[in-house]
């Protein structure tokens, strides 16, 4: 399968630098196929097959690490090629944000303390790709709404909030993304004053999401929105009943099949309360869960998982006296 796709994504490759005014259009073809605008996406036919899957199926998480940087770099390219192509530039700033999370940051958890310089390296490669996919996203949304990125940027909710009524249901993914991006800059480098100064604009464009279409990604929105409340400072805009609200609608909408929100529930509320119990039981749960009830999302499950047995295994460096 890897040889495969390696072979088709040469091949588009080449139709990226062609002259050929035959093979410009093909790459037109192929850029609005691979990568449609927002406002030209439908609804996916659930029971239809999804190419996707072979990624996102797949529970080999070594295997897709081996072939997602150049998934990666092919969008890229075919967005550098044609960089006002609003779809190229939201599925780049994705993709680039899913493999900061899942392959750059994700493993240098399980860094020890005494790998201090390493953990930190890595973080900080994390932080510059997470930036990378977000300024990326927002190029999209500031070319469908000029003035979106400077809104953004200027911490003026007033601003933000104007701007984001002119977002529309189709905008969600945009949105989601871009917030999920920044806050994960954040939360790896708090002060970052970049990162400090988009941090109002990134939980405006996640709450408009939960707005405009609260189901989206069975809950991955809120989820995200829970961790942000539970851990931020009040005068930043942290208010742990607002966290537990956010939860509550994470678990609802993500029906008991994703490991990641238990595996949140520890982190961000039984740790600050020490609550060992609730731990415990955040962690068991996230392990209970069979990767066959979600088929297609077996890649996240897998990784979920095993960070959850890794914090079973290190819980005392969470819950202190046990």
């Amino acid at each position: 399968m890897k040889n495969k796709i390696i072979f088709m994504l040469l091949l588009l490759v080449s139709l990226i630098f062609s002259s050929c005014s035959i093979k410009k259009m093909a790459y037109n073809s192929a850029a609005n196929a691979l990568a449609p605008l927002p406002e030209k996406k439908v609804k996916p036919d659930t029971d239809a097959p999804n190419p996707v899957t072979a990624l996102t199926g797949e529970e080999d998480a070594e295997l897709v690490g081996e072939v997602f940087p150049i998934i990666l770099k092919l969008y890229e390219g075919m967005h550098i090629a044609n960089p006002s192509h609003r779809g190229l530039a939201i599925m780049t700033g994705e993709l680039y944000i899913m493999y900061s999370n899942v392959f750059v940051e994700g493993p240098a958890n399980y860094l020890s303390d005494d790998e201090y310089d390493k953990k930190d390296k890595a973080f900080l490669r994390a932080k510059k790709f997470y930036k990378r996919g977000y300024n990326k996203i927002l190029s999209a949304l500031n070319t469908a709404y000029p003035g979106f990125t400077e809104a953004v940027n200027s911490d003026n909710a007033e601003n933000i909030e104007k701007m984001l009524k002119k977002c529309k249901p189709y905008d969600t993914e945009a949105l989601h993304w871009a917030g999920a991006g920044i806050l994960a800059a954040f939360s790896l480098d708090p002060l970052d004053i970049q990162s400090l100064q988009v941090l109002q604009g990134a939980v405006l464009m996640l709450e408009k999401v939960c707005s405009l279409d609260p189901a989206y990604s069975g809950g991955a929105t809120w989820e995200i929105l829970a961790k942000f409340y539970a851990s931020a400072p009040e005068s930043l805009g942290g208010n742990i009943e607002k966290a537990e609200k956010a939860y509550k609608k994470a678990l609802e909408l993500s029906e008991g099949k994703n490991p990641s929100i238990y595996v949140t529930y520890a982190l961000s509320f039984c740790v600050p309360k020490q609550d060992s119990k609730g731990f415990d039981e955040a962690i068991e749960k996230a392990m209970a869960i069979n990767p066959e009830s979600d088929p297609n999302n077996k890649l996240v499950i897998g990784i979920s998982q095993k960070y959850a047995g890794w914090l079973k295994e290190n819980k005392d460096m969470f819950i202190l006296g046990e």
